[in-house]
Order: structure tokens, then sequence, then C-alpha cells
């Protein structure tokens, strides 16, 4: 795994890890807010002995990609554009985007802007198309616990140049076994103030530009998964059944059990259930994959 860093288009350094297999398809991971690449760390290590190339990317503000200050440095745009950089970076033309809650946000978002340069597929898993928070419950949070965050994310941001010395806090269930002292640092690694403007933003956009969103799923011809768990209180099932319908072709897969972090809670179902998903629907042998919007041959 080579560990990379990129200066996107406004600037912004965002980090990522990039593995390559036998395979011509790439398997772009993206996590949710709060997190970064490692809550793929285990999805990521079983899709790669299946011989997929694998690219786990650290969306600004989180991990060890850089954090700006300014409030429209995290508009979904911006993180989309941000992907899309890597992908030309790399020379990707064949990939799959696998997006976690705001991971899949972003997906959905990269759609709408680069129609020309489709993925092969789509996963996303427990994610939405409505912001799914009332604006004084961040994270259905109650509202004076979020009205602290956003005090704290406007007067106490914590920089980067403070912890130095930390290295990115691995998110796996593994890592958060073996490292439960580090979480604590979490707050300072994925400061308060990336969070709140990330959400107020995509709350921001989603109110803006629900018509556009609704018309680029139900527009969507490529295979789609969508994935949730049924103990979800953070985006509920219900947002996923939003997708289903607006993408009829959509798979929709319920894992019965799960809470929001299915991809550290479950991360065998969710690696199982991707693997079929692109066996089934793009793989017709070793050598050739096929969608309803690609025909590719390595």
């Amino acid at each position: 795994m080579v560990k990379k860093r990129l200066r996107s288009f406004d600037g912004t350094k965002i980090f990522y890890t990039y593995k390559k297999g036998k395979h011509p398809l790439t398997l772009v991971f993206l996590h949710g807010v709060g997190g970064n690449w490692t809550i793929w760390k285990q999805e990521m290590q079983y899709l790669h002995q299946k011989e997929y190339s694998t690219l786990g990317i650290d969306l600004r503000g989180h991990g060890l990609s850089d954090a700006p200050l300014e409030f429209e440095k995290y508009h979904l745009s911006y993180f989309a554009q941000d992907v899309h950089q890597i992908i030309h970076h790399e020379k990707i033309t064949q990939f799959v985007l696998i997006g976690h809650s705001l991971g899949g946000c972003i997906a959905i978002n990269y759609c709408m802007h680069h129609p020309k340069h489709l993925p092969a597929s789509l996963v996303l898993v427990e994610s939405t198309t409505i912001y799914p928070f009332d604006h004084n419950r961040l994270l259905n949070l109650g509202p004076h616990t979020t009205h602290l965050l956003r005090f704290i994310a406007e007067h106490k941001a914590m920089q980067r140049s403070h912890l130095f010395h930390l290295e990115e806090v691995d998110l796996s269930h593994a890592g958060i076994t073996e490292n439960l002292h580090l979480i604590s640092h979490l707050i300072h690694l994925t400061p308060l103030r990336t969070i709140v403007k990330a959400l107020d933003n995509m709350e921001r956009y989603a109110f803006k530009n629900q018509s556009t969103i609704n018309r680029t799923l139900q527009n969507l011809t490529i295979p789609t998964l969508i994935l949730t768990g049924d103990h979800d209180n953070i985006v509920p099932p219900k947002y996923s059944k939003v997708i289903k319908k607006l993408v009829k072709t959509a798979e929709l897969k319920v894992l019965r059990g799960a809470h929001h972090f299915v991809t550290v809670e479950r991360p065998e179902e969710v690696s199982q259930a991707i693997h079929n998903f692109i066996k089934k629907h793009l793989i017709l042998n070793n050598n050739t994959f096929l969608s309803k919007t690609h025909a590719l041959v390595k």
C-alpha cells in the first residue's frame, strides 16, 4: 500500500492510500464525517485479496488531510472535486465509488458534477439524499450539546500544528481495540470545526438542491448497491429506502442488528456484499467488466 498526498484544486492537500491489484477495477472508499480512511481498512484488505485495486481517501478536514478554516471549503462539491482530482491524477478509468454516510453523499455529488466520468458502479452505505438532522440536533444529539459543539467549533478550534506528534487514528475494529487510548485524540485529529462545517454545508446544499439530487439519482443507470443497518439511529433505514425509490434498479440490503458504523461493526458482511454485487453486475470473467454505461476490457 502506497501512502500519498495530492494538492487539490484549491490548494488543500488530500491524503490517500492506493494499493494496486491485478484487476483493472479500482474500488474508491469514502468515509463519513469525523472518520478517516481506516474505517474501511478491513473491507479494503478483503477486497484487495480478491485482486481489486483499492484507494482510501481522508476527506478534507479529516485524518491526515489538510483542514481548511474557511466554511465554504467544506461544500459537498469540494469533497467530490477532491475525489475527481485523485482519480484523474492516478489515471484511473474504471472505478467503483463506495461511500459511508457523508461519503455516500459525496459519491452522489460526484455523479452530479461528472456525468461524463461516471463510476462503473455505486455502493452507498448508510447514506442519504435528505439532510437527516434538525439544525439544532447535529448527529441527532440534544440541542444543548449541539450548541456546545458549535461554540467550540467557532471559538476553540484546535490546530493540527499543536498535535504534530500524533499519527492518524486507526478507526478499524482492530485499531480501536488495540489503540483505545488514542480515541480521545480524535477530536483533535478531526477538528470540531470540520464536523460542524461539513454538516452545516450538507444541510444547506440539500435544502437548495434537493430536486437536482433526486433527478440525478432517477436518471442513474449504473449498478447501485444500498446497505443500511436496521438499528442505525443516526441515518435510519428510511433514508436508504428513499434512495431505493429514486434509483429503481438499485439493490437494497438491510443488515439486521447493525448500527450506523456497520463498516467497523460488520466488515465481513459489508465486504462480501460489495464483492458479490460487483461479481454479479460488473465482472463477466477475469478479464472483462461490464455495466450498463461501460463496456471495458482489460
